[in-house]
């Protein structure tokens, strides 16, 4: 990072440094700040963070600009301070109850502490004069800020999705893999393989031709290099993410030959008359015309707000959902530790919540599935009562709808569509009579998926039998 430091005069209060290939370049602004004592100190901050290169540019850059929020919430209460030796316990504790009322995003209020505790942070380390002498952070700012988890907010909405999948899947029918639709192709390439395997927006535009690979089960192998913690990674893909590569390698070969390049993500720019390499600024513009052309909307039936890395964080929720232990899921995702990987196991935890209280139990309790009837209002045949038929229960999605795969086979107790009533009240004791007997086998040979699913589908079963209990007392 060293080599940007002969570009960066300290005397200016505008910096620009420049990125790689996929951002735009970074702009450090230091004119707006209080007084000089603070525009030097803050620079002098910067720039030591970049000669030492512990920080990416990304992140001090996002320092830089989080401050603000600090100066307007000095200013709207008419606080002066001459140096950081002026912020007090009392001076951070009501700052943090500013932004509970002023910022909306928990992501954005945890950036502004974070950013105002690095640059008081770092004079204390070094014992720099204007800085407090007694510790200033509790520990309890952050969280005080995640009253509402940052990720609840960005898991997608089930119709969102299902748009999605959709509006994919008629896309790819028109799309032909040459020069004239490569605009088409990039775009559609790129929603689907970060829609299907999580990657960042980076890595997926990092992308070589030869990221594809077969394990020995000749299973499908996507080689990810990330350019956030400069590491590589491979990580089993399906079909869908397989003919999307496929299809933008063949349609940017001329690209890649002429530019002497292996990225596939280029795009041809219409007004400049070139090709160049798609840029995550571009590429967030691209889904938002997306999203519109599509009309993806929401359950409420407004038009959707995504980001790429929505699709991330759905996807790590899932993983950990359908069993897979967090350790497996980090690294999948490529995540540097744990903590990122424990906030999909606390979505998990809350979603199931939010479940349990909006249905008194994830599935549906019913005295009788008399009444159910199809999506027009009719009572099913037989047919379609066969089919919906379980060992402990019925499944109305075949009911309402036609089914052609389940996506959560042996989950039913946790799906919202499952329906059991108090004829199958001794099924369910039997179920949870072999789990409490058997747990070990059910956990060694991952009859139940991981540890937290016995747990659960184990509290599913006690609930389930104590409420069926009452229904058939009253019977």
């Amino acid at each position: 990072m060293n080599n940007i430091l002969p570009r960066i005069d300290i005397k200016k209060d505008k910096w620009v440094i420049p990125s790689n290939n996929d951002l735009s370049d970074f702009t450090f602004e230091f004119g707006h700040l209080p007084n000089e004592w603070f525009k030097e100190t803050i620079k002098r901050i910067t720039k030591e963070n970049i000669t030492i290169g512990r920080l990416e540019y990304s992140t001090l850059n996002r320092y830089n600009y989080s401050l603000d929020v600090f100066w307007e919430f000095l200013k709207d209460y008419g606080i002066e301070i001459d140096t950081f030796e002026d912020v007090s316990y009392e001076l951070i504790e009501g700052f943090v109850y500013y932004l509970l009322a002023n910022v909306n995003s928990p992501s954005s209020r945890s950036l502004s502490i974070t950013s105002l505790k690095h640059f008081i942070k770092h004079g204390q380390l070094f014992e720099w004069e204007g800085f407090p002498i007694n510790e200033v952070f509790d520990g309890t700012e952050q969280r005080t800020l995640q009253t509402e988890d940052t990720l609840k907010s960005m898991l997608i909405d089930d119709d969102v999705m299902e748009s999605i999948d959709s509006s994919l899947l008629h896309w790819k029918s028109k799309i032909k893999p040459y020069l004239e639709n490569l605009n088409e192709v990039v775009l559609w390439a790129l929603i689907t393989v970060i829609r299907h395997t999580g990657i960042r927006l980076s890595e997926a535009l990092n992308l070589n031709a030869d990221c594809m690979n077969r394990d020995l089960m000749n299973k499908y192998l996507m080689e990810v290099e990330s350019p956030k913690n400069n590491s590589e990674r491979f990580i089993p893909v399906n079909r869908d993410v397989a003919i999307a590569i496929d299809y933008i390698c063949k349609a940017t070969e001329e690209i890649r030959l002429a530019y002497k390049t292996e990225k596939i993500f280029y795009y041809y720019q219409p007004i400049n008359k070139k090709y160049s390499p798609l840029k995550q600024h571009e590429a967030r513009r691209w889904l938002k015309r997306y999203l519109k052309r599509f009309d993806i909307r929401d359950s409420n039936g407004n038009l959707a707000i995504l980001t790429y890395h929505n699709f991330r964080h759905h996807i790590g929720t899932d993983l950990l959902n359908n069993g897979m232990s967090p350790f497996e899921v980090k690294d999948y995702l490529g995540h540097e530790s744990m903590h990122s990987t424990r906030l999909y196991a606390k979505v998990r935890n809350d979603r199931l919540t939010k479940e349990y209280k909006k249905l008194g139990f994830i599935g549906v309790i019913k005295k009788s599935t008399n009444d159910i009837v199809d999506k027009d209002g009719n009572q099913p045949d037989n047919a379609k009562r066969l089919m919906a038929q379980l060992p402990d229960g019925v499944c109305a999605k075949p009911i309402g709808e036609k089914v052609i795969d389940c996506r959560k086979p042996n989950a039913c107790l946790f799906c919202p569509k499952f329906i059991t009533t108090p004829e199958f009240l001794d099924v369910h004791k039997d179920h949870l009579e072999r789990i409490k007997a058997d747990k070990q086998r059910y956990l060694s040979e991952y009859l139940m998926g991981s540890e937290y699913h016995l747990f659960e589908t184990e509290k599913a079963l006690e609930d389930i039998i104590n409420r069926m209990s009452v229904l058939q007392g009253r019977a």
